[in-house]
């Protein structure tokens, strides 16, 4: 297990998988994280917070994929780091996300590897 953060960065984790959505919540609150949980595009961007360390975002929301949503949180000046979580995704979405500078993290999620990211991302460059 990993050690915890010594501060508690808030993550937003948006999917509209409620299940999937409470589990990645609870996995980032036992490590030590404090988690803004939305099921939508719309209620992530209702959400949003300069405190905000961490984005991880599904690529197919009802609302708006997640590449746009990306977009639409930067045009609102929030600059925290990002994660894209996907199936499969085709090498036109690994181009925009590699322009936006977003990882992708494949679905599903068996292992510690978002979490993993998540460490990266927050130890900066």
């Amino acid at each position: 297990m990993a050690p915890m953060p010594t501060h508690c960065p808030v993550l937003l984790i948006v999917d509209d998988d409620a299940a999937v959505l409470r589990s990645l919540a609870f996995m980032a609150e036992t490590r030590g994280y404090e988690v803004v949980a939305c099921a939508s595009a719309a209620e992530a961007m209702a959400r949003l917070d300069r405190s905000l360390a961490c984005l991880i975002l599904d690529q197919n929301l009802p609302d708006v994929q997640g590449v746009q949503l990306l977009q639409q949180i930067r045009a609102a000046g929030i600059r925290a780091p990002a994660l894209l979580m996907t199936t499969d995704p085709p090498a036109a979405l690994r181009r925009q996300a590699a322009a936006a500078g977003v990882a992708i993290v494949e679905k599903p999620l068996l292992d510690e590897s978002l979490f993993q990211q998540v460490e990266r991302l927050l130890a900066g460059p």
